[in-house]
């Protein structure tokens, strides 16, 4: 998850997201299931005032998302100074981004790709897509960061839907919220499928959020990045440091634009091309 921007005071939420005690608890009491449970009935809606699009909490770790994504909105500053008609959302979860990005940008005519390993969570990006009438954006279940001649690989489901991801080993500071389930999936090659679905047009934001698979993906999408104007990324520090982030962007020609948050768990920056 997301930590807080430099310039802003944590929430309520967010200060108790960075506590163990918290996570024990809510894997003690089974709060996720029950949560999600009662979720899955009554899920929490809410619409946005700019564009009338809607978004929805159907898990418990949602509340956080949501919080970060349209309260704080931490990824507004990948969008600052673009005319933004494009987007590409590696880990895309539940599907807040794309929402996210039609109301920052007033547009629902966006074209945008919404990739996630997790089929439950790809289901709800897509349910977030139809719902909002998002005509131009397509969210393939998938695991983005492999060759394009490996056609499947394994993705590491956890309990909670933030944690998934294509690596397995999970953030030693936080407690898990249960077993790890190793299941098999597609892969998507994220440059290819960019171009099968808007041909030659540059891709004005990408987002990359995969739970320490990041350095994979950087590796495997240069031709992506080549018609990339900005790219927000979290990296993981049990995983990947953000020295071995920036060195990969850094070969693909990107600098850092600015860092938004970093917190003992992960940091966010959003990159630009050198050159801009």
């Amino acid at each position: 998850m997301l930590g807080v921007p430099k310039d802003e005071k944590p929430t309520l939420i967010s200060r108790l997201a960075g506590m163990p005690v918290i996570h024990r608890a809510i894997r003690t009491f089974r709060v996720q299931e029950v949560v999600g449970a009662a979720l899955s009935v009554h899920p929490v809606r809410r619409r946005l005032s700019r564009t009338g699009a809607e978004y929805r909490v159907r898990c418990l770790e949602s509340f956080l998302m949501a919080d970060e994504i349209f309260q704080r909105r931490i990824y507004r500053e990948a969008f600052e100074g673009l005319d933004v008609t494009s987007f590409v959302d590696l880990g895309s979860n539940v599907g807040y981004f794309p929402v996210f990005a039609a109301e920052l940008t007033g547009r629902r005519d966006l074209v945008g790709l919404a990739v996630d390993g997790n089929r439950a969570m790809a289901d709800e990006t897509q349910w977030h897509v139809d719902h909002n009438d998002f005509a131009r954006v397509k969210a393939p279940w998938g695991i983005v960061g492999y060759p394009s001649d490996v056609k499947e690989a394994t993705f590491y489901q956890n309990p909670s839907n933030v944690s998934c991801s294509a690596q397995p080993i999970l953030n030693p500071n936080v407690p898990s919220k249960g077993r790890i389930t190793a299941v098999t999936v597609p892969t998507v090659d994220v440059s290819r499928a960019w171009s099968e679905h808007a041909g030659d047009l540059r891709v004005d934001v990408v987002k990359v959020d995969v739970e320490g698979f990041e350095r994979e993906v950087l590796r495997t999408c240069g031709e992506l990045l080549a018609r990339t104007s900005s790219v927000v990324i979290e990296w993981h520090k049990w995983i990947a440091s953000q020295d071995e982030v920036e060195s990969l962007l850094r070969d693909q020609g990107f600098v850092r634009f600015r860092t938004i948050s970093e917190d003992p768990h992960c940091g966010v920056a959003v990159y630009r091309p050198r050159a801009s």
